[in-house]
């Protein structure tokens, strides 16, 4: 896989490219504008809404944020001065971290339970324990990372162990445990000293993030025109990733730019356009609403004239299915998605189809629920939000 990060207008993209040079995600921030996502602030309770079980906390002037307070698990709030209890109440001080950036109309959210990830390990504030990645299968490993972490019990903090950490040093991963954790306790201890709407922890642009959690054999190069984008990786890497510093590339030529290099333009255009082409000659035609995204799956020139059964109706499907979990990586596009296929009789080719899904949902690296396949042979999926489709960011309509 190759990054790729430029400066266009005013927008700051990111493109992580597969190895035959298509594009696997798309991203872009307003430089003017940064994204809060991550950042972990000092906020101020404005109100709690107790037949909505939340409450409304502001992080920075005239920035209100929505918390949720029927969670599961009871969140350990570190409370600034003042507090009176364990409880949240109307005038507290808390730390927050913004979880979920603001989306259409929605406020930005945020959650008492802090997290700082490394490329290895996840440091949750109010978990106990050590879990680790469903993803690493295999037993040997799992044991070893979990006698590795066996001395974490510590009662205001767990660690997840994630899946990069498959196959790494002992050495490697204790010390980010212990870079994860001295950062944990710089915060804790004089964060709860800062006045409202102080910025305690300052996330790292979504590029660097990227960078930080793509597999280190899989990410072959990361390639950018911006000087200061480039000293950022630099940076990063030379501190926290050294392994990668040697795939790192300034891109420098007067004739070609780099966004025209990799078509940025025509990849940006295909991603923000509601009609997709398939080979066969079946189509996509997506459609973000406010409250979830319908895809719509055409037969057009597949079947024209053709008399069609639902085998050739389960090819189409396939190749549908596949272009509609990369749509979805591609644009950003989460929350709430039902997919209308072509309508197949026979139930086996249905459940082949729902299989389908469910693998290559395990490729995204956000979180996807293949749900069910309803009465009307609508498909309902989930996506985890986190942040803005990339029409949003473009603000661009769609």
């Amino acid at each position: 896989m190759r990054l790729v990060v430029t400066k266009k207008d005013r927008y700051i993209y990111s493109v992580l490219f597969d190895e035959n040079n298509q594009p696997l995600e798309m991203s872009a921030e307003n430089a003017d504008r940064p994204s809060r996502l991550g950042n972990i602030y000092v906020g101020h309770v404005n109100n709690i809404v107790k037949n909505i079980d939340a409450a409304f906390i502001e992080i920075d002037e005239g920035c209100m944020c929505y918390h949720s307070l029927s969670l599961k698990e009871k969140t350990a709030y570190l409370f600034g001065p003042h507090a009176n209890n364990d409880r949240l109440c109307m005038g507290d001080y808390v730390l927050v971290q913004v979880e979920r950036e603001d989306i259409k109309t929605k406020q930005p959210s945020v959650t008492g339970k802090l997290q700082f990830t490394g490329k290895y390990l996840v440091l949750v504030h109010g978990m106990k324990g050590v879990r680790i990645s469903n993803k690493i299968k295999d037993k040997e490993e799992n044991n070893r990372l979990k006698v590795l972490f066996s001395n974490c019990e510590n009662e205001n903090y767990g660690l997840i162990v994630r899946t990069n950490a498959l196959q790494v040093s002992n050495e490697r991963l204790k010390a980010e445990e212990a870079r994860l954790v001295a950062l944990y306790n710089d915060i804790c201890t004089t964060g709860i000293h800062k006045s409202k709407g102080s910025l305690l922890y300052q996330s790292y642009p979504w590029y660097i993030d990227l960078l930080r959690d793509l597999p280190e054999d899989k990410l072959t190069e990361v390639v950018t025109d911006d000087e200061e984008i480039f000293a950022a990786f630099s940076d990063y890497t030379s501190q926290f990733q050294p392994e990668d510093t040697g795939k790192l590339r300034l891109y420098r030529d007067e004739n070609l730019s780099l966004a025209a290099l990799y078509s940025l333009q025509k990849w940006e255009k295909e991603a923000l356009s509601k009609h997709v082409w398939l080979k066969s000659g079946a189509s996509l035609v997506i459609e973000p609403t406010e409250t979830l995204t319908v895809i719509d799956v055409n037969t057009g020139k597949a079947v024209s004239g053709k008399k069609a059964g639902d085998e050739t109706f389960y090819k189409i499907n396939e190749e549908a299915a596949r272009e509609c979990m990369k749509q979805l990586r591609l644009r950003n596009l989460s929350g709430m998605i039902l997919i209308d296929f072509i309508n197949m009789e026979e139930q086996a080719y249905n459940e082949k189809l729902m299989n389908l899904l469910k693998e290559l949902a395990t490729k995204d690296r956000i979180p996807v629920n293949v749900v069910d396949m309803t009465g009307l042979r609508l498909v309902e999926l989930t996506r985890k939000k986190v942040k803005k489709p990339l029409h949003e960011m473009l603000e661009t309509k769609y």
